[in-house]
């Protein structure tokens, strides 16, 4: 990089280009050197310290540059969900402690490995290997590293094999299911899976609910934010999409259920949550449940809200309907999640006509 002597010839200006975060590049100058050695000097300098930022541990990397970088620019539970999976399955591989520019593509397919053994679903192997992979992108494109180790690799994992293979109940499994359940003695458990059934709420959703967000004049549910648990805190955050704000309206019988059991809540805050658990308290009572009932199609929580959808396009709603109640961000995520359930649809009118035919040929 040049240096250039200022004009009243006295002093000594040093001009350097340093790379910016949206990967162009942009030219930086001080002034004030007494030598052209000094002005030589500290470009060197500049040129020094950049270089060392990747000599840095892919540890120090992500604490230090990239989780920062991506704090101001994601949604707070998008963050914390990034922040956890790259906390648990990145910062305590051996991989971590290695420079970030001396990791070598054998030292991803070592960790991918790693990841496969502990047996997860294809989504969520998908899901950790686009984390190491946005990490070092990250680095090439905004702190100089010369070529990400993750080109040319494998990814593991399906991004779809979620969707390829939907679990759900039909109505008469869901109901075997809530028979297991004592509307009595265990009173928000009873409620708390109608909920996750009937309005295909996301359980953070409904764990989020407060006595504020129920409208018993108008049978509905007001959408507005959802829970979860991070570092043993609670946590408040907007859901996952503007269209997920919506209200959803209650049959009668479960908007009943409901008033009993918030007029239960005696001195309840209006801002309290009225169910107190944690998803993993969820998910172990839905699996012991499962097993007390002799459930054989097995399922789970998550999975109670494509049983909705299975439930309502049963019953002929359409998927614009579908779109309101999950709260999708567009119609083509709802179509794309749930065509296959409508194509069993059109094969049961079909199925009508045989019926049919059968009875006029007996």
């Amino acid at each position: 990089m040049p240096v250039y002597k200022d004009a009243d010839g006295k002093k000594w200006r040093a001009v350097y280009r340093i790379k910016l975060r949206d990967g162009s590049t942009k030219q930086k100058s001080k002034r004030g050197f007494r030598t052209k050695k000094e002005a030589e000097a500290y470009i060197a300098e500049q040129q020094k310290a950049m270089k060392a930022d990747l000599g840095m541990t892919l540890s120090t990397f992500i604490t230090e540059k990239y989780m920062p970088d991506k704090k101001g620019v994601l949604k707070e539970r998008t963050y914390l969900t990034k922040e956890h999976m790259i906390r648990t399955h990145l910062l305590e591989a051996p991989i971590a402690g290695m420079s970030i520019n001396a990791v070598q593509p054998e030292d991803i397919i070592a960790w991918q490995n790693e990841i496969l053994k502990q047996g997860y679903s294809e989504c969520y192997n998908r899901t950790l290997n686009n984390q190491i992979v946005g990490i070092f992108n990250h680095a090439e494109r905004y702190y100089g590293l010369e070529k990400s180790p993750c080109r040319g690799i494998a990814k593991i994992g399906r991004s779809d094999a979620e969707k390829q293979m939907l679990r759900y109940w039909t109505h008469e499994e869901f109901l075997e299911f809530l028979d297991s359940i004592s509307p009595e003695k265990d009173a928000m458990y009873h409620l708390l899976f109608q909920l996750q059934y009937y309005c295909g709420f996301r359980i953070g959703e409904t764990l989020a609910l407060t006595k504020s967000d129920i409208d018993f004049v108008g049978k509905s549910i007001f959408i507005s934010k959802t829970y979860d648990r991070r570092n043993k805190k609670d946590i408040i955050t907007e859901p996952k999409t503007k269209n997920s704000i919506r209200r959803v309206y209650l049959p009668d019988s479960l908007c009943n259920e409901l008033k009993r059991y918030v007029d239960g809540l005696y001195e309840y805050p209006e801002d309290a949550r009225i169910f107190p658990v944690i998803i993993r308290a969820v998910e172990t009572k839905m699996h012991r449940q499962m097993e007390k009932a002799g459930m054989t199609n097995i399922i789970r929580v998550h999975d109670l809200r494509h049983s909705a959808a299975s439930f309502y396009l049963s019953q002929g709603a359409d998927m614009y309907a579908i779109q309101r109640l999950l709260g999708h961000a567009s119609i083509e995520e709802t179509i794309r999640t749930y065509s296959h359930f409508s194509i069993e649809q059109d094969r049961q009118i079909a199925n009508i006509v045989n019926r049919l035919n059968q009875k006029g040929g007996d």
